[in-house]
């Protein structure tokens, strides 16, 4: 505290001292860092917030969190078989002291499906549920089925493993939440389509509250001959929070990238020669809370692609 009535007396005499504007705005810069500094010593000053969230896909990083022996009682008390539980498709996080987040992927024995042409069956079906657990006992907090997430065996449409960021991301100054992106893909040489769907979770009030949900941070469609010819069109993006807030919430800055690849293999017989084409365009997107969740228009215009 002496620290920083001594600084205000040092800014106030050169405020004071009739000097020019110059002097005094560098005075005033000087007092602020100084001041900074001094509380951050009287501990007044937390760490700065983290505002990128990501910058591109591939600098990523997944949890790698995984307490088996806490799983374990959390089968329990959900009174589900251990051996039901996916563990390689299955995630979770330490959201604070006393909390763990789990991202569970369960096989479901009462869900039987066909195919309408055939009759073939479908396979197990496994279902994504959210949870929140007491890290000491395991004892369930919060808990949601994802029914975006449920899938057969042998669907067309497959869902990779829920993957975690390392890292907590803070919806404000104080308030944590858990990014965490899914990926869905058709299983085909020929339809070239993939989604990668980010979602935004947080507790409140012990109730799970999903702020972003399945906001596609990659978006992939074309199609091949299944050979060396192809046309696709790809979405990738990076998220950032911005420093404006909106309903309490920092807002949301979305940077997309869209890019159109086309190449065509060398066909002599048909005097087709090979060709490979690359276009760009970028465009940005800010999305606000508007107290519920950040709420989105899902954009699926092609850019490129007709």
């Amino acid at each position: 505290m002496k620290k920083t009535i001594l600084l205000s007396a040092v800014f106030m005499f050169l405020f004071s001292c009739g000097k020019n504007e110059k002097v005094k705005n560098d005075a005033e810069i000087q007092y602020q860092e100084l001041l900074s500094e001094t509380q951050a010593h009287l501990g007044q000053n937390k760490k700065p917030l983290r505002k990128l969230i990501f910058k591109n896909l591939d600098e990523i990083e997944d949890s790698k969190e995984m307490n088996l022996d806490l799983l374990l009682k959390v089968a329990s008390n959900l009174k589900i078989k251990y051996s039901d539980i996916k563990i390689a498709e299955s995630s979770s996080i330490n959201y604070d002291d006393q909390t763990t987040f789990f991202v569970l992927t369960t096989v479901s024995h009462d869900k039987k499906a066909f195919r309408s042409s055939d009759d073939e069956e479908l396979g197990n079906y496994f279902q994504r549920k959210y949870l929140f657990v007491n890290r000491e006992n395991g004892s369930i907090i919060a808990e949601e089925f994802d029914e975006n997430l449920g899938y057969y065996d042998n669907e067309a449409i497959q869902f990779s493993k829920s993957h975690i960021l390392k890292d907590l991301v803070f919806l404000n100054e104080t308030t944590p939440a858990i990014a965490f992106y899914t990926e869905a893909n058709a299983s085909s040489r020929i339809v070239l389509y993939s989604e990668q769907k980010f979602t935004l979770v947080t507790l409140v009030e012990n109730e799970i509250k999903k702020v972003l949900y399945e906001y596609p941070i990659r978006l992939t469609n074309g199609d091949s001959n299944g050979s060396g010819t192809f046309q696709i069109e790809t979405l990738e993006t990076g998220m950032s929070f911005s420093n404006d807030k909106t309903n309490g919430y920092f807002d949301l800055i979305i940077t997309k990238n869209f890019s159109y690849e086309e190449a065509v293999e060398n066909d002599l017989e048909n005097g087709i020669k090979e060709k490979s084409d690359l276009k760009i365009k970028k465009e940005l997107e800010k999305i606000k809370y508007n107290g519920r969740e950040y709420a989105f228009h899902r954009d699926d215009r092609l850019r490129f692609l007709e």
